[in-house]
């Protein structure tokens, strides 16, 4: 922690000038502290109440109380001053640097009062007059932003105050700062566990973006070493497992915060072979029934895999699988409550596995072998490199699956729910094949067969049900055991960042609302069209319809009811008075002025040349 403190604070003082004095717009701003400087200010009015001495007096007795060393009484004096000299910045400075000096105690660590004294010194700033006053008032800021270890809002106000008045005092305070908490490597790390391993070193701020870094970075025996750069890191790319590198952080190398690296930051590093692993190749937990060769297992530096099935039954399938567990790599007591509690575990065993020095082998655990006959439920699949020891903390590579050749699918809408299930293997649709919808709670809202065109509806009521009666979940059930399930609480198929999401499913009556371009200027007449359809999308004529606009300020500019016109369809004029606000205008279609609108247009109002 950096301290400075003048010893002018315990000399003679200056004359204050209490009038307010307009100060220049200054270099250093910071909405945050603007906002601090009027509550503090406020804050210190109600403190200081009544001052009935003049600040001549007050002065005096700051001075002697300082001297004597009771600085928190020193500080209440300056509370005072500043409270009926607010234009005062030396006594907005000294108020700060008081602060600065009064040490934490076993019941204050401070934290406020520095906090203040950062607002105060700022305040201080603001309102000086002279440039040596400022570079005073930003050491003052400097010293505060220290002691809350916000060094890079400490080194800024330093560089400014360096600006204003330079000193070699000055100067080498800033420059002991500057290496310690400037622009820096702050860490880096090794990734030794992907293929294609690489070193990354961090840094204390921002890299430029744009930028060839390649002058800045050496790699011991490489020309041009392969380089990638992402915000705060810059990682050397393409490395070799086993193998030692030297690589060199150039001094120059630049930064977002208008400072280079001092010196040059040397590293020897060591990439390691890779840690003995198993993973999946994907998280899809529908495995074909036929043409699937099983489960695919990546390893890396193992000869053997350790595999563990569990099985959940059909009874307990819901809560699992609409719980924050499903689709995830589960650690080891989670699948011994599993097996314990929820389901069971029905095979373990050991996968022998080629293994090749650091390279990425894909073997498929024959799930049919293992589980010749399935029984309705889902199945996980957990499994871990058979040379490394088995914690029960750790996480498992897990895979949940089921083995089906029904594929399903649902659309729901205000005509109920419809279910659809094909063949995986040839997209055939199956017939006489049980779909049983379940709610929330588990219980079974109803059961169905499909068709020959293997469909299936249920009907509006039973989609509409709230809270645990909620549709959640389609289990379908076909020849040979044949099993599969869809889970109709988690989010659809999301296609609106393709400008493709379309409107809300109407209610009733649906009004589809245009103008024929989408700018206009003040003095120009807006052509609104509006074509009337029910929910199945036919024209509903003879209706009446109240058209409203609204300005950009949301006040009503125009209503209008008008009839049909034909075929469900109308148009209106409204014309826009030349003295007409600019902006967002707005225009509304009621069926029933009462109820909420059926169609929505807006345009925008500009002055364009």
């Amino acid at each position: 922690m950096f301290a400075w403190f003048r010893a002018g604070l315990v000399a003679a003082l200056f004359v204050i000038v209490t009038t307010p004095t307009q100060a220049a717009q200054k270099t250093f701003q910071d909405d945050a502290l603007d906002d601090a400087a009027i509550t503090l200010e406020a804050d210190l009015k109600d403190e200081a109440g009544t001052v009935e001495k003049p600040v001549i007096k007050l002065k005096q007795e700051g001075d002697a109380l300082i001297k004597g060393q009771d600085l928190e009484g020193a500080a209440d004096v300056y509370v005072q001053i500043v409270t009926v000299a607010p234009d005062d910045a030396k006594a907005w400075r000294r108020l700060a640097d008081i602060w600065l000096l009064i040490p934490p105690s076993d019941n204050d660590d401070g934290s406020t009062r520095f906090e203040r004294a950062r607002t105060a010194a700022y305040i201080a700033y603001q309102r000086a007059t002279t440039p040596d006053e400022e570079a005073a008032d930003l050491i003052t800021l400097a010293n505060a932003f220290g002691k809350r270890e916000e060094w890079r809002s400490a080194l800024n106000v330093l560089k400014l105050s360096l600006k204003l008045h330079d000193t070699p005092e000055l100067r080498a305070q800033y420059d002991a700062l500057r290496e310690k908490y400037g622009f820096r490597v702050a860490n880096f790390s090794v990734d030794s566990d992907a293929a294609s391993p690489r070193a990354c070193f961090q840094f204390s701020e921002a890299l430029p973006k744009r930028t060839d870094f390649s002058p800045y970075v050496a790699v011991a025996g490489e020309d041009k070493p392969a380089l990638s750069v992402d915000d705060q890191q810059i990682c050397v790319e393409g490395l070799k497992h086993g193998e030692t590198y030297g690589i060199t952080l150039r001094a120059g190398l630049p930064s977002t915060v208008d400072e280079d690296l001092l010196k040059d930051a040397e590293f020897t590093i060591y990439v390691r072979d890779r840690s003995p692993s198993v993973r999946l190749s994907g998280k899809a937990y529908v495995l074909p029934k036929t043409g699937q060769e099983g489960i695919p297992l990546i390893t890396v530096n193992t000869d053997t895999v350790k595999v563990t099935i569990y099985q959940i039954g059909d009874r307990s399938l819901l809560d699992n699988v609409l719980g924050y567990d499903f689709e995830r790599n589960l650690q080891g007591y989670t699948l011994d409550e599993i097996a314990d509690e929820k389901g069971e575990k029905v095979w373990t065993g050991e996968l022998k596995v080629e293994k090749e020095l650091n390279a990425e082998i894909t073997t498929a655990f024959p799930v049919t072998e293992a589980l010749p006959t399935m029984a309705p439920g889902v199945y996980l699949l957990a499994a871990q490199p058979g040379n490394v020891s088995s914690e029960d903390y750790g996480e498992r590579t897990t895979q949940w699956f089921i083995v089906s050749d029904l594929g399903l699918t649902a659309f729901s809408g205000t005509d109920g729910i419809h279910a659809f299930v094909n063949s995986l293997a040839t997209t055939a649709p199956l017939g006489d094949v049980e779909l049983r919808l379940l709610a929330r709670n588990n219980e079974v809202l109803a059961v169905k067969k499909t068709g020959a065109d293997g469909t299936v509806t249920f009907e509006p009521g039973l989609a509409r049900g709230e809270g645990g009666l909620s549709p959640a979940m389609l289990v379908a059930s076909g020849d040979g055991g044949d099993y599969a399930f869809l889970n109709l609480k988690q989010s659809a198929f999301d296609l609106t960042d393709r400008g493709v999401a379309g409107s809300d499913v109407p209610q009733g009556l649906d009004a589809f609302v245009f103008t024929e371009r989408g700018v206009y200027r003040t003095g120009e007449t807006v052509h609104v069209t509006t074509l009337l359809r029910n929910a199945a999308g036919v024209a509903v004529p003879d209706v009446n319809l109240t058209v409203v606009t609204e300005r950009p300020d949301g006040v009503e500019y125009r209503r209008s009811v008008v009839a049909d016109q034909g075929l469900g369809g109308r148009s209106l004029d409204v014309p826009i008075i030349s003295s007409a606000p600019t902006g967002t205008w707005r225009v509304a279609v009621y069926s029933d002025p009462k109820q909420p609108s059926i169609g929505e247009v807006s345009f925008l109002v500009e002055d364009y040349e």
